[in-house]
């Protein structure tokens, strides 16, 4: 009876679609994608099952809403880094790049998911996503760093897209995370590249794998 109570209350359309979205990212992350119908997401939401297709043709539907959703977040994430009057541009590709490791392991299970062969076009177009975003800003920021002599770079841009492309390399691999001895390696081993393609000499990078 209280469910029923609840899917009679009016919501601004997208504060009810925010909701399915919250709801399934919670699920997902619990339970594994394959591991969540449906019927859980809208019983979580305590509303009817058609109202989830109002919003979302399918499951896969929302799960591209979430990754937008993430995508967004770390887009938002890195633009604050980027402004921060607080850290030098060392500090700042730092920083980004932490973040942009991070939600590759903090989202687990829906990564896993995206790993499978099955998944290969959305998991594709989640990396273009993520790189079109990104690039800019942090080109931003070597450009920033080449013009106060922090990092010695000819082309920013093109830095930053082969940066971008090794720290890909880690969404591709996820059994990275549940090694430690290669995880420990791994991060090493993307430090010194971020040194070494920006021409830092006084600064050394500290990732966290």
């Amino acid at each position: 009876m209280k469910r029923m109570a609840r899917e009679r209350v009016t919501k601004d359309p997208e504060e009810r679609r925010q909701e399915l979205i919250d709801a399934a990212e919670r699920l997902f992350m619990e339970r594994g994608y394959e591991a969540t119908a449906v019927s859980d997401i809208v019983q979580e939401v305590g509303v009817a099952q058609g109202t989830f297709y109002y919003y979302f043709p399918s499951k896969e539907e929302i799960l591209e809403a979430i990754i937008e959703k993430d995508m967004a977040a770390l887009e938002d994430d890195v633009r604050k880094i980027t402004e921060d009057p607080n850290l030098d541009p060392a500090a700042k590709i730092n920083a980004i790049v932490n973040s942009i490791i991070g939600i590759s392991s903090s989202r687990k299970e829906i990564m896993d998911y995206l790993h499978k062969e099955s998944n290969a076009v959305m998991h594709e177009k989640m990396e273009r996503h993520l790189i079109e975003r990104l690039v800019p800003l942090m080109a931003e920021v070597v450009s920033q760093g080449v013009a106060e002599g922090r990092f010695d770079v000819q082309h920013p841009t093109e830095a930053v897209e082969f940066l971008l492309a090794s720290m890909v390399y880690f969404f591709h691999h996820p059994e990275i995370f549940a090694d430690p001895a290669r995880s420990k390696k791994m991060r090493s081993t993307l430090e010194t590249i971020l040194g070494r393609a920006l021409g830092m000499k006084d600064y050394g990078f500290v990732l966290v794998v």
